[in-house]
């Protein structure tokens, strides 16, 4: 198994491949700003086009926000796809498209909206194609390859429901801009947090599902999880100490923007990650130097990690003229 983070500025886009067999988990951004003026950074449409990736496998969205679930939509018009994951039940999601907020709404919002509409055209496209769409809840386990297991270990089932509850009754308001903005501030407790293992490589993806909510998790699961994304692009609530202690990790991987905005990758967060883990690799998308913990002066449209002898191999990709490839131990 490899994973690849593709440097979608801010947002995930992760490419997880075994054999033949190809998952991805959120489609990043596809606002023209985050990509404007910033070479490193790539639409993930155009990254899995570049590595010549014809179908997606099984493609999962983690939860509703503009940053991870617009370019899964983008890339659900226009690639093969064999199945779709969801955090929420595709009823709950049909007529959101006349829902509009107010001119009133915080900037948040309309870019809020904008996903949960994009997340209805996915199940629309989806029923169009005869695609099987499936709603992950917190428990459930997949084996699609051989060898490979992802488990679900968040968000517990009544936030979920509550959530899906939620959307309907926007539905229902003369102004549902108060709910939208609601349904906007909690949406990232709704995230999947999703345990991929294949061998001795795990890595745990938890979108942007922060430790706070992650009381009901069974602690001893994460006691094989040697990669990391870190949930809300390194946010100050991204981490919680006594967890990371729990886990061997060699690698801890950043999806925030270079600019940094709302306060992502957070200086405080390397500080205690390094303190815990001194060897582990600190690693960011769409950085070039986070000194002291990080250096890739050329810069990377994505970094790909996966076991090797019992050490994650790192190999930053970079696709201008031609396709580089820089491999790291």
């Amino acid at each position: 198994m490899q994973i690849t983070f593709i440097n979608v500025g801010y947002g995930d886009a992760i490419l997880i491949q075994k054999g033949a067999f190809t998952l991805l988990v959120d489609g990043g951004s596809t606002l023209p700003q985050e990509f404007e003026g910033f070479p490193d950074r790539i639409p993930a449409r155009d990254f899995l086009a570049a590595q010549g990736i014809s179908r997606i496998d099984l493609a999962v969205l983690s939860h509703i926000h503009e940053d991870h679930t617009c370019g899964l939509a983008d890339i659900a018009a226009h690639f093969p796809i064999g199945a779709i994951a969801l955090p929420c039940q595709p009823d709950a999601l049909r007529g959101v498209q006349r829902l509009r907020p107010n001119a009133q709404a915080a900037r948040s919002v309309p870019l809020f909206t904008k996903a949960l509409h994009d997340a209805e055209q996915i199940v629309k496209l989806a029923e169009n194609r005869g695609i099987p769409v499936h709603t992950l809840r917190c428990g459930d386990v997949l084996t699609p390859v051989n060898g490979l297991r992802i488990e679900v270990l968040a968000p517990p089932e009544p936030v979920a429901n509550d959530f899906e509850a939620q959307i309907v009754q926007a539905g229902r308001q003369d102004d549902p801009t108060p709910a939208l903005t609601q349904l906007d501030r909690t949406s990232n407790d709704t995230s999947l947090v999703l345990k991929v293992t294949d061998g001795k490589l795990c890595c745990l993806l938890p979108g942007d599902n922060c430790p706070h909510n992650w009381n009901h998790i069974d602690f001893s699961l994460l006691e094989n999880v040697n990669v990391l994304k870190l949930p809300h692009h390194g946010q100050i609530d991204s981490i919680d100490p006594k967890i990371v202690q729990k886990m061997p990790l060699q690698a801890i991987i950043t999806t925030a923007s270079s600019d940094r905005r709302y306060n992502s990758a957070n200086p405080e967060v390397y500080r205690v990650l390094h303190d815990i883990h001194p060897d582990a690799q600190l690693l960011f998308t769409d950085e070039r130097a986070y000194p002291p913990y990080f250096s890739n002066p050329h810069g990377a449209q994505a970094v790909t990690l996966r076991m090797n002898c019992g050490l994650i191999q790192t190999e930053w990709m970079k696709m201008n003229s031609t396709e580089e490839k820089e491999k790291k131990p």
